[in-house]
């Protein structure tokens, strides 16, 4: 029962800040492209790869924290539901917009989960 609650609580907080983040986004941005989603999924890719990349290095990073952090918050900040679903809106109303957002989505996203797994490696060897 305690792992339902941790990854609950994680991924409760998580959607929080994804929703945040689409809110400031609209309005700092402007709405004609999902700046806050592309934010979430960036920082969570990033976030992501620093975590699995501290997960057999530090103690701390316990099975626990793993669920509420990795599988809860991360999960519910980065899944690409919203993403693929405003992709296809923008494809429906023939906005390149949606083109964009799925090369940076992906690509952009593997590269910060990369970066994040790179900066852990470079921090433990002390660089």
């Amino acid at each position: 029962m305690i792992k339902i609650l941790l990854i609950l609580a994680g991924g409760g907080l998580g959607a929080l800040c994804r929703y945040g983040l689409g809110v400031a986004g609209g309005r700092v941005m402007g709405v004609g492209f999902p700046w806050g989603t592309l934010a979430a999924n960036m920082i969570g890719c990033l976030l992501i790869g620093i975590a699995f990349g501290l997960a057999d290095r530090v103690q701390w990073f316990t099975p626990e924290i793993r669920l509420f952090f990795m599988t809860g918050f991360l999960g519910a900040l980065t899944t690409f539901s919203t993403y693929a679903l405003e992709s296809v809106n923008y494809l429906r109303n023939g906005s390149h917009v949606a083109l964009t957002n799925f090369l940076v989505n992906n690509i952009g996203g593997g590269l910060l989960v990369v970066a994040g797994l790179w900066l852990v490696r470079a921090m433990a060897q002390g660089r």
